[in-house]
């Protein structure tokens, strides 16, 4: 910035000792007028850098901003006039200064306007990015509070079930209750050290999400069965974490829970031209579900994650085939 003011100084310079020499100035008085004039238009012109620096008006054009530069434009006056006096002497000056005194005055005047309107401007933009900077921290921050309110719901039903199930569990199949426990132990530890903001292999997911599904398959028996179709070349697309969780939690939930049959739950995910696609198919009694109580929590929990992560309020869908739910994500590119 400073370089472009000091580059348009000496254009202003030059162009101002042109015109000086075709209005018949002798060449060293266009010179040193041009020389002195720039100089101290390039002091002054600081001089309301600083000042607008340290006292930024509300308005672009006000009071203020025009008595300080009548002022500025007067000290330009007694400082030009003084130097011209001691370097011309007083003949040359009353020849060739002192009768272009009131429109030198009038042009410096609105170059220092000019020069003020642009160095408001540049401060009102330094301003203008500050506050969307401390808007965007501050939403990043909202943003942040509430994905990890959203992570510390998402557990509690799953974790209220299975320690359930492990104390059921202890007097009838102590080694399977041990083996629940364990699987829970290793499911949790890979919750609890996830970032809910930090991105993680589809891989992992589904390497957490078969951790879940063998707790869940202890505790529902032969009656749960799962059908996993995984495309090679999604294993790296990088997703949310714990995103598939709440959407299997959901899938038995709504999959299981009406029902006494063997119920089975199929988890798609590919790769299309749009981005990374999930597909969650379960069994649903609708008699059930009209009955059932609750928030719906888990849907609602991913929904939300990912308009937060992505902007995007419809990367989650759902549609009733029948008796077939199916829960739809897209991951955007």
């Amino acid at each position: 910035m400073q370089l472009l003011f000091i580059t348009c100084t000496a254009v202003a310079s030059l162009v101002l000792f042109y015109l000086l020499l075709i209005n018949h100035f002798p060449p060293d008085i266009a010179w040193k007028d041009a020389l002195f004039s720039g100089l101290i238009i390039s002091i002054i012109s600081q001089i309301l850098y600083f000042i607008q620096t340290y006292y930024h008006a509300k308005s672009q054009v006000n009071f203020s901003s025009l008595m300080l530069v009548l002022v500025l434009t007067a000290f330009y006056q007694i400082l030009i006039n003084s130097a011209f006096k001691l370097v011309l002497g007083n003949e040359r000056w009353t020849q060739y200064i002192l009768p272009f005194e009131g429109a030198r005055a009038c042009i410096v005047f609105f170059i220092f306007v000019t020069i003020s309107q642009y160095w408001w401007i540049n401060k009102n933009k330094q301003i203008q990015s500050q506050v969307r900077q401390q808007l965007i921290e501050q939403e990043r921050a909202l943003i942040k509070a509430e994905l990890d309110n959203i992570h510390q719901q998402m557990q509690p039903h799953f974790l209220f079930n299975s320690l359930n199930s492990i104390a059921a569990l202890t007097e009838l199949n102590p080694k399977e209750a041990n083996r629940m426990i364990l699987l829970l132990s290793d499911f949790l530890r890979g919750t609890l050290r996830k970032d809910i903001q930090t991105f993680v292999p589809i891989s992992e997911e589904i390497e957490q999400l078969k951790r879940y599904l063998e707790i869940e398959k202890i505790r529902f028996g032969h009656r749960l069965k799962t059908k996993l179709n995984i495309a090679d070349e999604c294993l790296q697309t990088p997703v949310p974490p714990l995103l598939l969780q709440p959407l299997i939690e959901n899938a038995i939930k709504f999959g299981l829970y009406g029902s006494t049959e063997e119920v089975t739950i199929s988890i798609s995910v590919l790769k299309n031209e749009s981005g990374l696609y999930i597909e969650v198919r379960n069994p649903y009694d609708p008699d059930y579900v009209q009955h059932k109580t609750g928030k719906g929590f888990g849907l609602t929990s991913v929904r939300r994650r990912l308009a937060l992560l992505y902007n995007q309020y419809d990367l989650l869908t759902t549609e009733k085939q029948d008796k077939l739910f199916i829960t739809k994500i897209l991951i955007p590119k």
